[in-house]
């Protein structure tokens, strides 16, 4: 790589001099006279120039150049992209040369050296902080990274021993002990100590974000040896659920000071993360794990375009329905299911045409025809409610356009999907006579929610983890969208309605609190659901343990090449 380097120097200076002495091309080269002739003979070897140094007086040297130092860079790129050097070949590039070169890196994807997988998104990952993730393949992410004192387990849709092997509570769920297991490792070998797991809750119960509210009945935390103790200033049954979240996975103490804590963090999980850039993000399989040890060694995000065309052997998120993914032969797989959530409306309640829920539903009717003719294009169903299996919206038959501010800034973030909604609703909007500004906006702008005050339209959307009854319930008791979109009373009836939830043992007496919690919501039009998404995933042949998770992503623990 470095001769192709001093080729390419070669090559940009050789046209000014037709008749080169060995003291010009060292010169030319920046180095001594003796490694420019090693440099001028291996490049004789690989074929690239003819070289005859002038013998004697009045022999003037030839030099002839074999080889076009653009196809010998090209071919250079190629080489570290197979290395899987990305950052390498993308160094130093303009940004023209960037966008070629991006085109390219789908024929490198797919199973690479044994043990290592190379996989497509579209997109860098944003900040990994586990109390401030809100969005799915991030919160996918640290799962894989980190983890927690318990952990929700797919198959058997229970909450099992993480960190911690027991736990203890009191009848009424108010005290709670954990014993964390012997021997746990963080990535970078520190032990995982009670003091950890203290900080940890105590960061996330007293630090700002959007998951702080669910934190805030941990009145008293701490912890001596491998054992922690929580106290709680109301009884809550869905604690260990809670520490199964994303936002409780450990993390060691004063580890969230480091610079580079969002970009790369610490877990104790099943994965290391080696590296995250504006390139990809790489996972290491943790050697050091507590439990079985990842089947795969390493498994590559790589960013590739939106569109690429994708190679044979590969695994495919597939974010849309089956006849819009490009078709596979029959050696290939797919998994397809109606995501666990929708894609919906919100309007700002301090406006005063949208301050009453009859005026909010006499909106959403309006907009439902477009949305409609949008979600048939696209073939998704519409949606009556947060899942699929909900029927929550209440039955509007009138067309008539709504009462609109004359003004309306609609909101939404950097999602092809919420986009093209967008424009579907803006477009039906200025139908009725409003003048509409639409703003996309970065996630990581859009995540915080600092708009909210300005805002008069809000598009976005949500799809549940494997834990649907928290997921739910986080959505109701956290800091989510639907708390920022309410006004005061609705607020105040929500932290009742949640509280009232925790409170309840039985699983079975939660849900249908759960469903009628979201049910009024939909009827006061806090959200107006709109449309359901099918998501799943594409896998050639040489992929096993492929298994799609509610969120849509997969348990990279399973995931396995066959030789």
């Amino acid at each position: 790589m470095r001769l192709l380097d001093h080729f390419q120097h070669l090559a940009e200076w050789y046209p000014s001099t037709h008749a080169p002495d060995l003291a010009q091309i060292a010169t030319a080269l920046c180095c001594s006279e003796r490694n420019a002739r090693l440099l001028l003979k291996r490049m004789q070897q690989q074929g690239w120039i003819d070289w005859q140094p002038g013998n004697g007086r009045g022999h003037r040297s030839q030099l002839s150049l074999l080889q076009d130092h653009e196809s010998l860079r090209l071919q250079r790129l190629h080489h570290l992209l197979a290395d899987g050097k990305l950052e390498a070949a993308f160094d130093g590039l303009p940004s023209a040369g960037r966008e070629r070169l991006k085109q390219s890196l789908p024929g490198y994807l797919g199973g690479g050296r044994a043990g290592s997988l190379r996989m497509p998104f579209y997109r860098p990952l944003h900040a990994l902080d586990p109390i401030h993730i809100n969005r799915r393949t991030e919160q996918h992410i640290i799962m894989q990274i980190c983890a927690g004192l318990t952990e929700y387990d797919r198959a058997s849709e229970q909450i099992i021993p993480a960190l911690a092997h027991r736990w203890d509570a009191s009848a009424d769920g108010s005290h709670w002990e954990f014993v964390l297991r012997p021997g746990l490792q963080f990535h970078d070998g520190r032990p995982v100590r009670a003091e950890d797991v203290v900080y940890t809750l105590q960061r996330a119960r007293d630090a700002d974000g959007p998951y702080r509210a669910m934190f805030a009945h941990l009145t008293s935390i701490s912890g001596t040896e491998r054992s922690v103790r929580l106290q709680l200033s109301k009884p809550d049954h869905l604690l260990l659920h809670l520490l199964a979240h994303h936002a409780a996975v450990i993390v060691p103490v004063d580890d969230a000071r480091r610079t580079d804590f969002a970009t790369l963090p610490i877990g104790a999980g099943p994965f290391r993360l080696l590296r995250n850039n504006e390139h990809r993000a790489t996972l290491a399989a943790f050697d050091g794990y507590f439990r079985e040890r990842a089947l795969l060694d390493e498994i590559d995000l790589w960013v590739v375009p939106h569109g690429s065309p994708l190679p044979e052997v590969d695994l495919h998120l597939a974010h849309a329905s089956p006849d819009q993914v490009p078709a596979r032969d029959n050696s290939w797989s797919q998994i397809r299911a109606l995501e666990q959530g929708c894609d919906l409306v919100m309007l700002n309640p301090a406006r005063a045409e949208f301050s009453s829920a009859t005026a909010r539903l006499a909106i959403g009717t309006w907009l439902r025809p477009a949305a409609a003719e949008l979600a048939a294009k696209e073939t998704r169903p519409m949606a009556f409610g947060m899942l699929p299996q909900w029927q929550h919206l209440p039955e509007q038959t009138t067309t008539a356009a709504p009462t609109l501010p004359a003004h309306l800034d609609v909101v939404t973030y950097e999602l092809d999907s919420h986009i093209a909604l967008t424009h579907c609703v803006a477009g039906r909007l200025r139908e009725a006579g409003a003048d509409v500004s639409i703003h996309i906006l970065p996630f990581p702008e859009f995540g915080p929610y600092h708009w909210r005050h300005w805002a008069d339209v809000v598009i976005a959307g949500d799809v549940l983890d494997n834990d649907m009854e928290f997921g739910l319930y986080s959505w109701l008791a956290g800091e989510s969208l639907i708390n920022q979109m309410m006004d005061k009373a609705a607020r105040t009836w929500l932290v009742q309605a949640s509280t009232e939830i925790a409170a309840q043992a039985d699983a079975a007496c939660r849900a249908p609190l759960i469903e009628a919690c979201f049910a009024r919501i939909v009827e006061q039009a806090w959200i107006l659901p709109m449309r359901h998404t099918r998501h799943g995933i594409d896998y050639g042949p040489q992929l096993g343990g492929v298994t799609l998770a509610r969120c849509g992503w997969m348990d990279f623990r399973k995931l396995w090449l066959r030789p």
